[in-house]
């Protein structure tokens, strides 16, 4: 069992490396699912506007919730779990994470560095999105001056990304210690 946790700004290609994992791992046979911490959220709210802060607060934490049981669900299904949408800034905010994974397993943790300039290229090929604050959530991420897990540059074809990613994760870089 392995829980592999992919952290990264929006449009940094956690979705897309998320899915090429999850095809690899299945060409050899092996039981992968992706869960994007997102789609929790929008089960409560798909437009993602809150009319008042509590109800926000309310509604993110039963995802989350609903999120971490499923990762338990399908660890306990021998799955290989992709999750990605939480973020990992922090040792701690890993450490608060896995110990609502009830199960033991190995956790591995990327973190996707990728240029701010290509970041908004990909997020204008997306469309407009209001909701989506690069910049601040850059400085969030530079402000971070040592990252727990692997990072990872993900410049290259979403093919090649996927590769390098999948490599690792057998060769074990990116296992998270929890000490």
């Amino acid at each position: 069992m392995k829980l592999i946790l992919i952290d990264g700004g929006p449009a940094s290609g956690k979705n897309t490396l998320g899915n090429l994992l999850v095809e690899k791992f299945q060409k050899l046979e092996q039981r992968a699912v992706l869960l994007d911490l997102d789609t929790y959220v929008e089960e409560f709210n798909p437009s993602w506007v809150w009319e008042d802060k509590e109800r926000e607060k309310e509604d993110q934490l039963n995802a989350r919730i609903n999120f971490a049981q499923d990762i338990n669900k399908y660890l306990q299904e021998n799955f290989i779990v992709i999750a990605i949408g939480e973020r990992f800034l922090t040792k701690e905010n890993v450490i608060a994470f896995v110990e609502k994974v009830k199960i033991n397993c190995s956790v591995y943790l990327f973190h996707l560095s990728i240029p701010i300039s290509l970041r908004k290229q990909r997020l204008h090929k997306r469309g407009p999105h209001s909701l989506i604050d690069l910049e601040k959530d850059q400085r969030d991420r530079d402000e971070v001056k040592s990252w727990p897990g692997y990072v990872y540059e993900n410049i290259n074809s979403p093919e090649e990304d996927a590769s390098n990613l999948f490599q690792l994760i057998q060769n074990d870089k990116g296992l998270f210690i929890l000490l």
